[in-house]
């Protein structure tokens, strides 16, 4: 489903701006502080109602300015669109519409423009907590099974009212371990179904970005691989009544990229740790494309700017082969030589200009 409209209005040092994106490959490049990324972090808005560089909604708005405004149109198949608008004011209060009717829940943005976002710091989850890899993870299972959001919501639940009556009240923490065993089980069936779809394409990718066949990815379920999580939750009380907290589940889950049983941030260099994030991403994307109905959404900030030209060239084709849309920034239009984009929009001092 693409953005086949964009206005955005009082976000960072955009005052007011519209563009019709092409439904392929669209090129933003301009100077440093221009406004590209500021583009990204609208359409980011978007499809998950929040931006991707900060959590603080005072940065985000105009300086002197009460809220910011961003509107999209969404083109299907069928030539339905969908429309969100969300609003975000200085005072913290967020408003959402899709379609005129106002939404509370941010999945809905997420199952209407689903997308997914890569920066020049996205090579951090393979350095930062699990936390991080198992939202990568539950993305994209989101997107082949809504359910994911039920379980997962039932699950949370219920492990806080456990973690609580562990270090409150001992005696009534394991009543939760039937809603604890029935949602963590099928979280983790989920989990292993969509990375057993995720693993070869993810293999194909990086060797074609870097050309390594040794990386794998090791999937750790939160438990031991020897047993059910009933009998794992049943074996480990003591343990969590001392410790005052569940110590084994889905919540404990994590994916670990190696080389040779090593850490990859350990074995390859900094570009290439990006291309393996970014293949990763690719792999996500191509799976979401492919067994839902509608096509993500993909926004790269200036991510290939430590690739050389062969790199480069190796990973804007491996975009282009998606057939999905992109929004990709970058400083020189020249970087871009390798593909022929379908819009390009050159941004200068919050403004912008189409080419082509």
């Amino acid at each position: 489903m693409p953005l086949s409209l964009l206005r955005i209005r009082h976000l960072r040092n955009i005052q007011n701006i519209e563009i019709e994106p092409g439904a392929s490959l669209n090129l933003l490049w301009g100077g440093n502080g221009a406004g590209k990324t500021s583009i990204l972090e609208a359409i980011y808005l978007l499809g998950r109602g929040r931006s991707f560089r900060g959590t603080e909604i005072g940065p985000l708005i105009t300086t002197g300015k009460g809220e910011t405004v961003v509107f999209g149109k969404l083109l299907e198949e069928d030539n339905k669109r969908d429309i969100i608008g969300i609003s975000k004011q200085l005072k913290g209060t967020t408003q959402i519409r899709i379609n005129g009717t106002a939404v509370s829940r941010l999945s809905t943005l997420a199952q209407t423009l689903p997308l997914q976002v890569l920066t020049p710091k996205s090579h951090e989850i393979l350095e930062r907590g699990s936390a991080y890899r198992r939202r990568f993870i539950d993305w994209g299972v989101f997107h082949v099974e809504h359910n994911i959001i039920k379980l997962a919501n039932n699950y949370a639940k219920a492990l806080k009212q456990r973690n609580a009556a562990l270090r409150r009240s001992p005696q009534t923490a394991f009543a939760w371990d039937s809603i604890l065993i029935e949602n963590g089980t099928q979280i983790e069936a989920v989990r292993r179904q969509y990375l057993e779809k995720l693993i070869p394409i993810f293999s194909d990718k990086t060797e074609k970005l870097i050309g390594r066949s040794d990386i794998t990815i090791n999937y750790r379920r939160g438990w031991s691989e020897n047993e059910s999580y009933a009998e794992s939750i049943k074996r480990r009380e003591r343990d969590d009544l001392n410790r005052g907290f569940t110590g084994t589940g889905p919540h404990r889950a994590d994916i670990r990229v190696e080389i040779a049983g090593l850490p990859v941030e350990r074995v390859v260099s900094r570009g290439e740790q990006k291309l393996i994030i970014a293949a990763l991403y690719l792999a996500q994307a191509k799976i979401a494309s492919t067994e839902s109905r509608v096509k993500p959404l993909i926004l790269i900030d200036d991510l290939p700017a430590e690739l050389d030209e062969e790199k480069r060239a190796v990973f804007l084709n491996e975009l282009v082969y998606l057939n999905l849309q992109v929004f990709i920034t970058g400083i020189d239009r020249n970087s871009f030589s390798a593909i022929t984009p379908s819009s390009v929009f050159h941004v200068k001092h919050g403004e912008v200009f189409r080419e082509n």
